[in-house]
Parts: structure tokens; C-alpha cells; sequence
């Protein structure tokens, strides 16, 4: 059987080997960036939104969005695990983290759009 050597000169192909090329690896760093950026954006807009009176629509997350410290955990956790899937995904399925990361990141800006426009009235006037 024969494996892959890249310029770290690791081998790929054997179970629980990172995914197969720099590139693969740089695109899963990137999509993080960008679900950390979006969930920072989420934490941030969702306690201005409190501040100002406002409610957590997300059952689930309601009790823990009163602690920011709590909130900033639970989205760290979360970025973490997304990362490990991501991973494993990549490894049995090449390209599959590309799929989910997309899917992940459109549905958060759907989040920060919402945030954005509950926000608007109580900046503009």
C-alpha cells in the first residue's frame, strides 16, 4: 500500500492522520477564523440587544446568554468541537469540511443579519 509524503514528510492515508495537503489544513484554519469572527459578532450583538431590553429567542441558549462569560464558553466549546468534526469529517471524506464550514457559516449570518436588524431602530434613533 502506498501513502503520500508531503513536504512535513508525514504520511497520510492511515487513520487518524491530519488531512491529506497544507492547503486542505490552511482551509479549515480560515473557516474557523470566520465562525470564531461570527460568533464573536453573535455574543457581542446578542448583549447589546439585552442591554437594550431585549429577549434571547433560542430556548436553549436564554439561560446562558445572561452571563457573557458563560456565553463566550459555551461558543468557544462549540468552535472547538465544530474544528474536531471538521477534521474527522475531512479525513474520511475529502472535501466534506468545506460543506459543512459553508453550511455553519451561512446559517450564522443569518443570526447576525437578525441581530443587525433588531439593533438598527436603537441606532438610528
Amino acid at each position: 500500500m502506498a501513502a503520500q509524503e508531503h513536504c512535513t514528510g508525514t504520511k497520510t492515508g492511515y487513520p487518524g492522520s491530519l488531512p491529506a495537503d497544507d492547503a486542505t489544513n490552511r482551509q479549515i484554519t480560515e473557516f474557523s477564523l470566520i465562525l470564531a469572527a461570527l460568533f464573536l459578532l453573535d455574543i457581542l450583538s446578542t448583549q447589546v440587544i439585552l442591554w437594550l431590553g431585549g429577549i434571547e429567542l433560542n430556548p436553549a441558549m436564554a439561560g446562558i446568554v445572561t452571563s457573557p462569560l458563560m456565553h463566550l464558553a459555551i461558543k468557544a466549546g462549540t468552535l472547538i468541537l465544530i474544528i474536531l468534526v471538521s477534521l474527522v469529517a475531512e479525513m474520511q471524506v475529502r472535501g466534506s469540511s468545506c460543506a459543512f464550514y459553508c453550511i455553519l457559516i451561512t446559517l450564522y449570518l443569518f443570526v447576525i443579519v437578525n441581530n443587525t436588524f433588531v439593533l438598527i431602530p436603537h441606532i438610528v434613533g
